[in-house]
């Protein structure tokens, strides 16, 4: 997901504590472990109980998802990794997103958010035009 942060921000983000962001634009590298649409829906709805760290960041009103991009799941920590060593992407909070695996994380502040964008069409990742629908949890 691409996400933009309207204003500086600091949240408390489950278990990681108060986590700060500033204003700009982020990418966020997740998976859906079962049905890929209801995650979606889900990360689209603004009343859900707060699960993931995503969750926690995506309930602001000053945050938004701007384009949401579908990847393998198989690749999502080679994702990570590649954002990782990205020079125009910050880590944000060591942890944030990557508890069930080794990534360092899976949110990454973005400088340039062409670039990113040409990476992940680079990669072979498509963009995907979603609309919530009401707790619909079908596949």
């Amino acid at each position: 997901m691409i996400i933009y942060i309207a204003e500086d921000l600091k949240i408390r983000v489950g278990q990681l504590g108060e986590v700060s962001f500033k204003k700009g634009n982020y990418v966020y590298v997740g998976s859906a472990k079962g049905c890929l649409k209801a995650r979606l829906q889900r990360h689209l709805r603004e009343e859900k109980k707060l699960f993931w760290h995503i969750d926690y960041l995506l309930n602001s009103k000053e945050v938004r998802i701007l384009q949401i991009w579908i990847i393998p799941k198989a690749i999502e920590c080679k994702t990570a990794d590649i954002f990782s060593k990205e020079h125009t992407c910050e880590l944000v909070k060591k942890g944030f997103g990557s508890s069930d695996c080794k990534c360092v994380t899976h949110l990454f502040y973005i400088e340039d958010k062409e670039k990113i964008e040409r990476v992940l069409k680079e990669k072979g990742f498509l963009p995907v035009s979603f609309a919530p629908q009401s707790n619909s949890n079908s596949c």
